[in-house]
């Protein structure tokens, strides 16, 4: 194989590999450049020799080293990263002032969890597998285990 197809091979490779740290992440470009480097390194230990071969693949390791330590030091993973922050909470029960017999309103669909206000307080209630509709009065069932289980008031 010539010089010209084994240094695209290479080229290529390396290429695929930077576009897959800095542009898509994910693992088939990735996967392609690393097939591409390796086919340019295997053909020049085949056609060139040990030294040759040695010496492309001492050159690779030395430029994705320079490559990963640059993309650490240049924030590139930062891209990935989320950077979302949870403001959900979970009920503490001894801190809410709800209790057995209080009466509220729906604010999301009961499926068989969702939001509701009791005593001015919004919380996470649950049905007993019942579906209830946003709007809906509601009265608080039982307390078991940090849920608060609800059902619909007849009307």
């Amino acid at each position: 194989m010539t010089l010209s197809i084994v240094a695209s091979f290479v080229i290529l490779g390396i290429l695929l590999l930077l576009i897959e740290i800095f542009i898509v992440p994910g693992f088939i470009v990735g996967i392609v450049g690393v097939v591409m480097v390796g086919v340019g390194v295997y053909f020049t230990y085949i056609d060139y020799g040990m030294l040759h071969g040695n010496i492309l693949l001492a050159l690779i390791i030395a430029i994705m080293t320079v490559i990963i330590v640059y993309a650490f030091r240049n924030g590139a993973w930062d891209m990935f990263s989320n950077k979302e922050t949870i403001t959900g909470k979970a009920n503490d029960i001894g801190k809410l002032e709800v209790q057995v017999g209080d009466t509220g309103k729906t604010i999301s669909a009961i499926r068989p969890s969702g939001i509701a206000r009791v005593k001015s307080q919004r919380i996470e209630v649950h049905s007993e597998g019942n579906f209830i509709p946003s709007g809906v009065e509601i009265e608080v069932e039982k307390i078991d285990n940090n849920k608060i289980y609800i059902k619909i008031i007849n009307q």
